[in-house]
């Protein structure tokens, strides 16, 4: 279960009503699919507004009024999600080592003076998700603050949801923490191809999921309905067909290196069998090499 935040500071009180309406409706979109996917019974929410439905986004205009003006399928949905706030203030509920934890530093941003920020060291600590408006340095799915501390910053990231595109990115960066992981290393270009790619099209990650498994229960033993050798000892997995498509065909490229497996590279095959593989089996070298030089420095 994750705490899902109700961010404030992501508010603008010389927005529009129009600009508010429209803020909310991408927000609304974003936790209906984040709460379709986890359950509502799994989903907490936590705001630090008191009498939260009654709370003036810009003045005269309450976060009820936005409400109403959804459809009836995201009304439901927002109103069941406020129905399970934390009783009281979740902030008082508190173990004394999570009070210690949060307290312990401040949560500023580069490019302005350090404010009262702790909501935001809270939902780092509980590891919880913010809801913001999608306006100035919210509009990403994980927001970067420094942790300041005796004069020391520290570089951290909180998830956050402003749109239906983040809340689906933070549901497949859920599943990529069940990617098994026995002597198996994945490189940040294959979990970013996991997430989804820049053209749009997302593998299929529970058929991707199987298919690793599938290679560690056989010990990863070339077969070629399931790995097959390509070039330059790089291999490939099988995974299969996209969304049915029998032309686009998705394959994960990997490397041997010892007991180890490295998982470096995802592509989706377009049209005939006559795919040529040169330049993914090139990047994968180019990754595995990077890896293996970073590996070294940290010896």
């Amino acid at each position: 279960m994750r705490l899902l935040t109700f961010n404030h500071y992501s508010i603008d009180e010389n927005s529009s009503i129009d600009e508010v309406n429209s803020f909310f409706l991408e927000l609304s979109k974003g936790i209906k699919k984040y709460i379709l996917e986890n359950g509502v019974v799994n989903s907490t929410f936590f705001t630090e507004l008191e009498n939260f439905k009654n709370y003036e986004i810009i003045s005269g205009y309450t976060i009820l009024n936005a409400i109403k003006e959804l459809s009836r399928d995201l009304k439901s949905i927002i109103l069941d999600l406020i129905t399970m706030r934390c009783n009281d203030d979740c902030l008082n509920k508190l173990s004394e080592e999570d009070e210690e934890s949060i307290t312990d530093y401040e949560v500023v941003f580069a490019d302005e003076a350090p404010k009262d920020y702790m909501i935001l060291s809270f939902v780092l600590e509980k590891k919880g998700i913010l809801l913001s408006f999608n306006r100035d340095r919210w509009v990403n799915s994980s927001i970067k603050i420094l942790k300041f501390k005796d004069d020391i910053t520290e570089p951290a990231y909180i998830d956050n949801i402003a749109t239906e595109e983040h809340a689906s990115y933070l549901i497949r960066k859920d599943i990529l923490q069940k990617l098994p992981t026995e002597n198996i290393i994945y490189s940040d270009d294959f979990k970013k191809w996991f997430l989804g790619n820049k053209e749009g099209h997302s593998p299929d990650i529970s058929k991707v999921i199987i298919k690793i498994n599938e290679c560690i229960e056989r010990n990863f033993e070339i077969d070629l309905d399931l790995i097959k050798s390509l070039e330059n000892e790089v291999f490939e997995i099988r995974v299969g067909s996209l969304g049915g498509l029998q032309k686009s065909q998705i394959r994960i490229l990997f490397k041997f290196d010892g007991d180890k497996k490295y998982i470096l590279w995802g592509l989706i095959k377009q049209g005939s069998n006559e795919y040529d593989y040169s330049n993914d089996i090139n990047k994968t070298n180019e990754i595995f090499k990077e890896i293996k030089e970073l590996e070294i420095d940290e010896v």
